[in-house]
């Protein structure tokens, strides 16, 4: 018998219970009608015997979420706006079950957590990220999926939890979140907002919607962000030393730069064509360029036994003829962490001119065909380029530990990677996607299928590579990776009531996918890396699934139930060492879920409440660690090192999301949500490859001792990890929101005031480490309460006033850590949350 069927039966169990209670409550009260999708209610209505109806298109057509079987949470436009979400890191706590990190690589990074099903360090996303119903392109190193500026002008932002793949786009083994820009429409209209606040913060966002006649409308939309950094360096010389090392040579520092700064603009064009009643033509381009100083990491764990952190410490801060210079002694390492400790997380010292400089282009076009009344014909076209380069400092120090840098190809490189001097970039890739569907409705409406293809291919347009400084020595390792997804999918809802009367309510979903992947990657690198030139080619295809039934309780109440098979593709280790792991494989999941999703009114109250109890069981995971071997490949001398992603063991994600809306009295809206999460691994085993420095790794068994690669015969031993906290899962998640609309009277406009409180538990960074072994990997809890206050139709004009303030107590939170403490480096570095932020906006509304 499965391991999870116990909790299986009592998730069924408590989302009968939980449907049939608020079954008997919508039956014995006054429930808000059901409205169609043409005539929804506005996103922020003020009646008070009425909640919102939110249409989203999770199954490719327009729906009301509550008529959705599947866990899905809608933010509106307004919502973004009075929340200041502008990026996916806005979104934590607000979505449950919902985290996003940076692997401990760079602030933006961005990586999307659902349900624990995220992304290792150079592995493929857990979580696509879609912009039209496009799949958004993915950085070669990290995982910044399309860039800042696509949280901006949106008719919609949907978040879809769970495996995705038989109704559209990609393979997904958490979820989906979807960006819907704002459409061009046949009125003439358009606003344009200034922003100020503090660090300097000026931002200008702006639109016009023109009708060009009645068959083509165009829409162009911008943003201009830019925002001082709230985390300075102080150079080397408020640790007592007088320079740094840089490839350049030594350097007095960096002292004034300020780290975690905002710099980009994006502009957006939309037209929207209807050359006749059956035919629709939507295309939207935009382009987003970027430009900051990096990330304000900071020293925040260092161990004292023998690594690389107190090596590259007396080696270059102690002289030649002292006795100390060149050892393990932890003098220097943890002087520096001290004096860090001291400074706070808003000052820093790095020994690298960080940077980040991103370019992304995207064009996509929406092909709507209505064959006939019941079939209609889509075709999704997409092409998008991501060029960035940048320099990071990961152990977040003076130190020259460990820190990436642009390069140029160097002598002795394959002339198929390039010519000597020339130029790289860290992500230089296009990306082509091709969807076409069939969707068709039957049976009075009471089938309807979608049936369709994908096609995905990711090509490298130039010189791509990871330039490093890693103990005092310049590096590099080249890199072209070639992936390409082809996939055939059909999902079906059938009403049973179609073929028996006393069945009606009762839908039955099922959906298939076949998905055929390949990869082929080479690779080269020297100096640190040590790698000589190798490639390697890899297919997969899986066959994923869904299917499901959901019933109609009452005329506003449905229960649902449904099993979900993911799939996540595998890839080429860029930078691994062994032969044997130039591959890693797929990665797989079955989800189990049951859910009920309500309108009820207690006392003429309108309330909303949907909850979801899901198991998702996985299997061949993908974690990423060091690598390194003696005399890896043929031709190679010395210590391979590098880093590898490969498949371990299995685990088990159970929990519980609820989501509650009320609204008590005219104007006054309260909601939040709350998500329980328990994963574990059931078995996840590493192997630890020869180690010059790491003596000891801590382990679920006890310390485990590690080979030293200068012995004969060594080779790699196994250490049980099964124990270990699940990374970015925490525990508990609740989120809090009011929203009060009062009227001023028709010659004054209205207030409208928001407070958002977000709670996230403990989370546990590492993915490979015990809690012992890499202390700083855990995050403690931490809570952010947002504000703001708008006066809108100012004195009965089109103007928007509005104050806002986030993170009001100004709360010090880490959001991520770079693991490397339990490792040869021997430190850790931090990257912690944004401070209080405050400002003003004014927007002026012009139109129809």
């Amino acid at each position: 018998m499965r391991r999870g069927n116990p909790w299986l039966l009592g998730m069924l169990l408590s989302g009968t219970a939980l449907s049939l209670v608020a079954g008997v409550a919508a039956a014995q009260t006054t429930a808000p009608s059901a409205v169609p999708p043409s005539t929804a209610a506005p996103a922020n209505t003020t009646d008070a015997n009425t909640l919102n109806d939110i249409i989203v298109t999770a199954n490719r057509r327009a729906e009301r979420i509550q008529d959705v079987p599947t866990a899905i949470t809608a933010v509106s436009t307004d919502t973004l706006h009075e929340q200041n979400i502008s990026t996916p890191q806005d979104l934590p706590g607000k979505i449950p079950s919902l985290m996003v990190t940076s692997n401990g690589t760079t602030r933006n990074a961005e990586t999307v957590v659902i349900r624990g099903q995220g992304q290792s360090y150079l592995a493929p996303v857990g979580v696509v990220n879609y912009f039209a119903e496009v799949p958004l392109i993915q950085g070669a190193i990290i995982s910044n999926q399309g860039g800042p500026g696509t949280f901006f002008d949106l008719e919609s932002l949907q978040v879809l939890r769970g495996p995705q793949g038989t109704l559209f786009g990609k393979n997904t083994t958490g979820g989906a979140l979807l960006l819907g820009p704002a459409k061009p429409t046949d009125k003439f209209e358009g606003y344009f907002q200034a922003q100020v606040g503090n660090y300097n913060d000026r931002e200008y966002e702006g639109v016009i919607n023109v009708p060009v006649d009645d068959k083509l409308a165009v829409r162009l939309s911008f943003r201009k962000v830019d925002r001082d950094g709230y985390t300075k360096d102080v150079g080397p010389q408020a640790f007592g030393y007088g320079y740094v090392l840089t490839p350049n040579g030594p350097s007095n520092g960096f002292a004034g730069k300020d780290y975690d700064d905002r710099h980009y603009d994006t502009v957006r064009l939309g037209v929207n064509w209807t050359p006749t009643e059956r035919v629709e033509s939507y295309l939207v381009a935009y382009y987003t360029q970027s430009h900051d100083n990096g990330t304000g990491l900071s020293i925040s764990d260092a161990n004292t036994g023998a690594n690389l952190s107190n090596l590259a410490g007396n080696l270059f801060y102690r002289q030649p003829t002292d006795p100390l210079y060149g050892s393990n002694d932890p003098t220097i390492a943890q002087g520096i962490l001290a004096r860090q400790r001291a400074l706070g997380p808003r000052e820093t010292a790095l020994n690298t001119n960080e940077f980040d400089d991103l370019k992304v282009w995207s064009l996509t076009d929406i092909l709507k065909v209505d064959l006939t009344d019941t079939l209609l014909f889509r075709n999704i076209f997409g092409y998008q380029r991501m060029k960035q380069g940048y320099a990071w400092d990961l152990d977040g120090s003076i130190l020259p530990l460990t820190a990436q840098n642009p390069t140029l190809v160097v002598a002795g490189t394959p002339g198929s990677f390039g010519q000597v001097g020339q130029g790289t970039n860290i992500t230089n890739l296009s990306q082509l996607s091709v969807e076409p569907q069939i969707q068709g409705k039957f049976l009075a409406d009471k089938l309807n299928t979608v049936v369709g293809l994908f096609y995905s291919d990711v090509q490298p347009e130039g010189l791509q590579a990871l330039g490093s400084f890693n103990f005092g020595e310049p590096g590099m390792v080249l890199y072209s990776v070639k992936t390409q997804s082809k996939a055939v999918y059909a999902q079906s809802d059938l009403d049973l009531g179609a073929y028996v009367g006393a069945l009606d309510g009762l839908k039955l979903t099922a959906g298939v996918r076949e998905t055929w992947d390949s990869y082929d990657g080479r690779r080269y690198a020297s100096s640190y890396f040590n790698i000589p030139e190798a490639q390697a080619s890899k297919t997969a295809a899986a066959t994923t699934w869904t299917v499901g039934l959901d019933y109609r309780l009452a005329a506003n109440t449905i229960v649902y139930g449904k099993v979900t098979r993911g799939y996540k593709a595998g890839g080429f280790n860029m930078v691994g060492v062994q032969q044997d792991g130039l591959t890693y494989a797929p990665e797989h999941v079955t989800n189990y879920e049951v859910g009920t999703k309500t309108d009820f009114s207690v006392a003429n109250i309108p309330v909303r409440l949907n909850a979801t109890l899901y198991d998702m069981e996985d299997d061949g995971i993908q974690r990423n660690s060091a690598d390194n071997a003696f005399n890896g490949f043929q031709n190679a001398s010395g210590l391979d090192q590098g880093a590898r992603i490969f498949n371990a063991g299995a685990s088990t994600v159970r929990g519980v999301e609820l989501e509650l809306s009320v609204r008590p009295a005219k104007g006054l809206e309260l909601s939040g949500s709350y998500a329980y999460m328990d994963a574990h691994y059931n078995n996840f085993h590493i192997d630890i490859p020869p180690d010059p420095l790491v003596t000891m790794k801590d382990t679920c068994s006890g310390p485990l001792a590690v080979p030293s690669p200068y012995l004969p015969g060594a080779r790699a031993v196994s250490a049980n990890l099964s124990c270990i906290p699940f990374p970015f899962a925490p525990r508990h998640q609740f989120n809090l929101n009011a929203r009060y609309q009062y009227d001023l009277g028709r010659s004054l406009g209205s207030l409208v005031g928001t407070a958002n409180f977000s709670w996230v538990d403990q989370q546990f960074a590492s993915s490979i480490s015990t809690p012992a072994g890499e202390p700083g990997a855990t995050l403690a809890p931490y809570g952010l309460l947002n504000l703001s206050l708008e006066w809108q139709d100012l004195l009965n004009r089109p103007l928007d006033l509005r104050l806002f303030v986030t993170n009001a107590t100004d709360k010090v939170y880490r959001i991520s850590n770079s693991n490397l403490t339990d490792t040869a480096f021997g430190s850790s570095a931090s990257i912690y949350g944004e401070p209080r932020m405050y400002g003003l906006s004014l927007r002026y509304r012009f139109g129809d």
